[in-house]
Parts: structure tokens; C-alpha cells; sequence
């Protein structure tokens, strides 16, 4: 349940970075170099580089000043749930003078002096050592205690694609971008011509834009294969803007970071992933089939279990939100944020539970970190808001009194997890209300976006600095609950926020909040890409809500879920990590796939495609776990050398065997035809999963009608597909042993 905040957003106020571009290294030692581990650190007497072996994998640009100082009083004020950040950089040096580059048995160290302000000129110290193979950790520091603010400038070349940063939900490629690095509400619309100025006329910043993020992570993947990250917490910006030179720029007076060795985009994914962590296999329950999102009570939810039972549909779970109860607000029905089983609202709970679970099923529910004093509920046995101010486990101001996070018209407490008194009664109600009483194996991990950066910790570490490690321990107190339940292998979070160490603790990740809508601004497109673009930075299971979350409507009119937008989008999901559907803001303005025979027969299908693709994730889900690599990638990671995949948003891997390509437009050309790049078109066939048609290398599928060819011609890789509602374009590779067995799988149970 995600209407809770109207969005975040953030803006920048960069003052005076233009004047960085012209400084200049004005004294530096002769050329020399040293040896770190299976890395090379030469200095060439003009530039700084870094060697993996024969290969480039850094570089500073020559005469230009690559390690930069100076201060800032960086604002980022907190508004229903929007982050508006204003840099404010005070002063700049980035004057450099290298005065030594010395070696030891670990370490590579360069110092010097960097002048051009007397606020900020300072000696530095950039030290390089290798704490895996693979793996080169840079450290930038600086003598001058006032200095709060680090740069690291370096090269890059025209036409280098830049893909990562966690999960981009705009853009493929950043490069041309300045992305910042803060985990935030995605917002609604997010540059959408009609909707986007609305909602920022009822809520300043609330709109977003095409880099917020849920998931942000200060880390890429290029495509000449070299990467950098950041292992710091605090806002960052990677200024890609420059088309020669890359910037980053950290908002602390300490840098530390790791440039990555690899030959391919895929190697460096798995060299990422040994910082980050990698995501576990999903359980075999959760992978057999849908997770039925539903809500309103034990008598409607009975109703559509009857009907999906009758049709043989393969329900791997009920997920029931509103196992809290519900409340009326300005945004409709929310819950009751006071996380215990509401005996009212479903009274027959245990016998629900029975039934799911003969079924071989699993009950799934809801929890975020933030709480409400539920004193006004009326059936209330823990008011979890009251014994959390009692214990001092919520977030506070620097004045001490609770920082009251504004809902829609509602505050709640966020918990503070720098406290280890709090994570542990945190636990223990997931353990106890949860999977305890509420016998859940899921659940959605919500939020953890919210905490301000002006906020008071129990710990005493800066809330700027803890802002994008919150999601992170979120996610870890999820998995020590289950773990500490006995329930490691068994149950399954989905989590919408993350940072880069995420992937360690949580079990699959989920897209957030798109708009019930086919564009690409806030979208089904945009979930397409996300699905993608995650895999770039260790998200290797991810999904979407099917048919998107949030409706833009008043009194029924407006921006509502199309029953063809859903279908299209079950499609969609079958190919990817879960197959789970929601019923959006305002379920009674959206499609919903109970709503008749027709939504009912299309959902069917597809959660019976899903079940046919489940030996498959299960061999894929070796690769998450022993290399992090997706479940569902960009085509780029198996074909790098295929300009025209560079661009492509709305076509997917399913591992390396299968290829989905969404029809992303509503009635798209009035007879639903797709125009599909088929990679290694020259040496690979690639068979319609649903027709048996074949394309690329040879081909005997029908041409597209001539007025279509005319209008909009393919050649080379490029084919148009037929595909109506219900015959996605789907495909396996002719001869994959994967092929054969989803195609018996398909016919086995019924849907070819």
C-alpha cells in the first residue's frame, strides 16, 4: 500500500562548478609507476593511470587536475516525503600539485597540495591497495579538517555508454547526465506533460523526474568495460555531462572507492556483486506460479481463489495488504500503519491460511519501518507507536521530540535502526505479527526512502550519511527474521528501496510505484527498463506491480488502469522474476484481472507461462547466487558488439535463451505487430514460443501487411512480429535444450 507519500524528488543547486574544468596540474614528479596486486598505478609525468594487465581501466585526463577539495553547507530539506537538495559549495580547490608518488609492500600513494581558496586548500593523500583480486580501493583524503567536500576527476571518451546507478527507470545509457545518488520516492508522473505539473502545483517537488530513484547506487558499468564505485553513504553526483570527462563529486571529506577489472560487462557485474553481496535463489513455492494481490475481506478473496481454482490457475501465493485493517484518508483507503493480524477486517484468517496452504501455497502481507498511533483504531491490542515512544525507538530532532513524517494527511515515526534496541523489537514483530500470527512467508518490505537528512540518530551518525544505508538495514533486519525464524529458504521480502550493499540481505527486489499508464515517464515503459537496468548494478530479482500502482483520477475520470494496458503487462511479467498483480491506488477505478472472463482467462494463461519458465529461473538462479548476474538482462550483456541493442528499452533476455520484446503502445497499429531486433541475426534462429514461426538466421514467419512495411520498413536484424493480445513476441533459441523443454511445459499445461 504505497499512496502514503505523494512522491520526492530532487533538485540540484550547483554553484560555480564551471570554473573546475580549465584547473590544471601545476607541479608534479617524473614518470614512475607501481604494482598493486594484479594492478599497474603509472604516473606518466602529465596523466595518472591505472592498468589491469594491458588494459586502461582508469585514467586521468592529461595536465588536468584529477583529485579536487573544497566545502559546502549542502541543504536538503525534507517536504511530504520530497528531498529538494541544494548543493551550496562554498569554496573549490582543484589547483593540484603532486609533491610524491611512493610504494609500499599494499600500497600505492600519491600526496600533494591542491590550492585556490585559503577555505579549502589543503595537502591530500590518494592511496591505492587491492582488497580482492580484481578489485582496486582507492582512498582520497585531506589534511585540512575544514574540507567536506571530494572530487575525483578523470576521462572518458565520446560515444562510452554508462549504464548503472542502480534502478534507472529513464534512461539506459547516462552518459550526458549529472545522476545523483540519493534514495528516494520515484514521484508521480516524473515529467509527464499533464500529470507532472499537476501534482507539483498540490505538492512543490512531488512530481519527480527521469533520475529519481527508489534504488540509487553510486556505481557503473560502461561499455568499454570499466567501472567505479563508491563505497560511501553520503550524496554523491556522477557528472557524466562532460563528453571527455567524468566527475565525481562526494559531499564528505573522505573518498573511498574501488575501480573494477574485467573483460566484459557480465565479468564486471560479478566483480561488483563480491562488494555488494549476491541475491539467493527465490524458493520453489514462490517460483510455481502467481502471487494474487487482493484485498477487501475474507468473502471477496474466497470468491476469486474459488474462481482461479476452478480454471487450474497456478497460485503460488495470496498477498493481503490489508491484513492491518483500513483506514479513510484525502488519497482513499490506506492501512492502518500498526502492524497486527486486524481480526475484524478478516475474522476467518486461519481458515484462509488452511486453504492457501493445502493448496501448497503461502499467505503473503505488508510492513514498512514508519508507525501511527493507532490509539483511534478501535480494536487495537499493541499500539506499536506508543511502545516505540516509550523505548525511545523512533527517529528524533536534534531537539529530541519525534520527527513526525508527513503522510497524505496522516504523521507516522519512522524507526530508528542506528539502534539496536529498536532493530531487535523490530524483528521480533516481523517474527511475531507476521510470520508468527499472521503465518505470512512474504511480504512487502516497503518505503525505507524516508529518513531526513537533518534528522537526530540514536547512534550519533549523521542521518546525511546514514540516509542511503537506511534501506540497506532494512532489508538485513528482514533477513535476520527469517533466518532467525528458521525460515531462511522459505520465505521471501520485497523490498523498493536500496542502496548498493542491498543485494546482501534482500530476497527480491520490487519497482515501486509506476502510473497505471503506457508511457515512458513514469509508465509501463519505464518498469520494462527498470526490470533491465537494475541488473547493471547487482539487482539480479526484480519485478513490477502488473498494471502499474497509481491512478491520476478524480470521481473516475482521469488516468485508470485499461484492461489492455493489464494484459499487456501480465504478458510482460511472465518473462520476468514474479508474477504478482496489485490492485492499484483506487481498485475501483482499475482493471483488475477478476473483472470477467476475458481478464480472468488472460491472467490464467500467463501464470501458466510463468509455471513453464520455472525450470529456467531455476538454473538461472545458480548464476544470481554464484556470480550476481540477472535473471532478466538487457541483450547488451550477451551481445556488446551490436550498435543498435545500445539503444533498446523495451526488449529484454530472459537469461540467454529466451527474448521478450513487450508491446509497449496501447492497440499498437490496430493489429498489434511488434517490430523486434533479433540479435546474431546471422547465426542464431530464434522460434515464437507461441506460434512456432521462425526468425533471424532462418526465417518463415509471415510479412507484416505492406502498408506497415512501407510506413515504417525493417532490415538487417530488425523483423515485425504479429503479435495480438494473448501471442506475445516471445522466442527461445532453435536447438536450446531450454527451448524444447519450455515448449513441452507450454503444451503440458494446456496453453499451446
Amino acid at each position: 500500500m504505497k499512496p502514503q507519500y505523494l512522491g520526492w524528488v530532487i533538485t540540484l543547486a550547483m554553484c560555480g562548478h564551471e570554473a573546475l574544468a580549465a584547473n590544471t596540474i601545476l607541479r608534479s614528479p617524473s614518470a614512475t609507476t607501481g604494482a598493486v596486486g594484479g594492478f599497474n598505478v603509472f604516473w606518466t609525468g602529465s596523466r595518472l593511470q591505472v592498468k589491469s594487465g594491458a588494459r586502461i581501466v582508469w585514467e586521468s585526463n592529461a595536465g588536468e587536475s584529477f583529485v579536487r577539495a573544497g566545502t559546502h553547507a549542502m541543504r536538503a530539506p525534507e517536504g511530504r516525503g520530497s528531498f529538494i537538495v541544494s548543493e551550496n559549495i562554498r569554496s573549490q580547490c582543484a589547483d593540484q600539485t603532486i609533491t610524491s608518488f611512493t610504494q609500499s609492500a599494499t600500497d600505492v600513494v600519491v600526496k600533494g597540495r591542491l590550492t585556490g581558496s585559503a577555505l579549502c586548500a589543503t595537502g591530500y593523500t590518494l592511496s591505492f591497495r587491492q582488497p580482492l583480486a580484481g578489485h582496486l580501493q582507492f582512498t582520497l583524503s585531506f589534511d585540512n579538517a575544514a574540507v567536506n567536500y571530494s572530487e575525483l576527476a578523470y576521462a572518458s571518451v565520446a560515444g562510452e555508454r554508462f549504464h548503472g546507478f542502480g534502478e534507472q527507470f529513464s534512461l539506459l545509457n547516462l552518459k550526458g547526465h549529472a545522476v545523483p545518488v540519493l534514495t528516494q520516492e520515484g514521484g508521480i508522473g516524473r515529467g509527464h506533460p499533464i500529470i507532472s505539473p499537476a501534482v507539483s502545483l498540490l505538492s512543490p517537488g512531488s512530481a519527480g523526474g527521469p533520475m529519481t530513484t527508489y534504488y540509487a547506487v553510486p556505481q557503473y558499468i560502461t561499455s568499454t568495460a570499466k567501472s567505479l564505485f563508491l563505497e560511501d553513504t553520503e550524496y554523491s553526483v556522477f557528472d557524466l555531462t562532460d563528453s571527455n570527462q567524468v566527475r565525481v563529486r562526494l559531499f564528505s571529506g573522505r573518498m573511498t572507492g574501488r575501480i573494477l577489472a574485467g573483460n566484459s560487462m557480465l565479468d564486471l557485474i560479478t566483480r561488483f556483486t563480491e562488494y555488494s553481496g549476491r541475491m539467493r535463489a527465490l524458493p520453489e513455492w514462490f517460483n510455481q506460479g502467481a502471487i494474487v494481490g487482493l484485498q477487501g475481506g475474507t468473502a471477496k478473496v474466497t470468491a476469486v481463489l474459488d474462481e482461479l481454482k476452478r480454471r487450474g490457475t497456478p497460485v503460488a501465493g495470496v498477498w493481503l495488504q490489508d491484513w492491518v485493517g483500513k483506514r479513510t484518508t484525502i488519497a482513499g483507503s490506506q492501512l492502518w500503519w500498526n502492524w497486527e493480524l486486524d481480526h475484524n477486517w478478516y475474522p476467518n484468517w486461519n481458515a484462509l491460511a488452511d486453504r492457501v496452504e493445502a493448496d501448497n501455497g503461502h499467505m503473503l502481507c505488508y510492513i514498512n519501518p514508519l508507525l501511527v498511533d493507532a490509539s483511534a483504531k478501535g480494536n487495537v491490542r499493541r499500539n506499536l507507536y506508543s511502545e516505540a515512544v516509550a523505548s525511545g525507538y523512533l527517529v528524533k530532532h536534534t531537539d529530541g521530540s519525534i520527527y513526525k513524517i508527513k503522510g497524505t494527511d496522516f504523521d507516522a515515526g519512522l524507526v530508528d535502526l542506528t539502534n539496536p534496541s529498536a532493530t531487535i523489537w523490530f524483528k521480533n514483530i516481523i517474527k511475531t505479527q507476521l510470520m508468527g500470527e499472521g503465518r505470512c512467508r512474504g511480504w512487502m518490505h516497503d518505503f525505507a526512502e524516508a529518513l531526513p537528512l537533518d534528522a537526530a540518530l540514536w547512534s550519533g551518525v549523521s542521518a546525511g550519511r546514514y540516509h542511503n544505508q537506511y534501506p540497506v538495514d532494512f532489508a538485513r533486519i528482514a533477513r535476520e527474521a527469517i533466518n532467525e525464524a528458521g525460515l531462511g529458504k522459505e520465505a521471501v521480502f520485497f523490498n523498493r528501496a536500496g542502496a548498493a550493499r542491498t543485494p546482501a540481505y534482500s530476497t527480491l527486489v520490487w519497482q515501486g510505484d509506476q502510473m497505471v499508464t503506457w508511457d515512458q515517464y513514469d509508465g509501463f515503459k519505464t518498469a520494462i527498463l527498470a526490470t533491465m537496468t537494475g541488473g547493471f548494478s547487482g539487482i539480479a530479482l526484480n519485478h513490477s506491480d502488473i498494471g502499474g500502482y497509481t491512478n491520476a483520477s478524480l470521481g473516475g475520470i482521469g488516468y485508470n488502469r485499461e484492461q489492455e494496458l493489464l494484459q499487456r503487462w501480465m504478458e510482460f511479467a511472465a518473462f520476468t522474476s514474479a508474477y504478482r498483480t496489485h490492485e492499484g491506488l483506487k481498485p475501483e477505478d482499475n482493471a483488475q484481472f477478476y473483472d470477467n472472463a476475458t481478464t480472468y482467462g488472460h491472467f490464467d494463461k500467463f501464470a501458466k507461462v510463468y509455471k513453464a519458465l520455472a525450470f529456467y529461473r531455476t538454473q538461472l538462479f545458480a548464476d544470481v547466487a554464484a556470480k550476481g548476474w540477472p535473471l532478466v538482462r538487457h541483450p547488451v550483456l550477451h551481445y556488446p558488439n551490436e550498435a543498435e541493442l545500445a539503444t533498446l528499452t523495451d526488449e529484454f533476455l530472459l537469461g540467454s535463451e529466451i527474448l521478450m520484446a513487450p508491446v509497449v503502445n496501447k492497440n499498437d497499429y490496430n493489429y498489434g505487430w511488434k517490430k523486434v531486433y533479433f540479435p546474431n541475426k546471422a547465426g542464431t534462429t530464434w522460434v515464437h514460443a507461441f506460434t512456432g514461426y521462425t526468425y533471424g538466421k532462418n526465417s518463415n514467419a509471415p510479412e507484416a501487411p505492406l502498408w506497415l512495411r512501407i510506413a515504417n520498413p525493417a532490415s538487417g536484424s530488425w523483423q515485425w512480429v504479429y503479435a495480438p493480445l494473448g501471442t506475445p513476441a516471445a522466442f527461445y533459441k532453435q536447438g536450446s535444450t531450454v527451448g524444447a523443454q519450455f515448449e513441452t511445459n507450454l503444451r503440458n499445461l494446456g496453453v499451446k
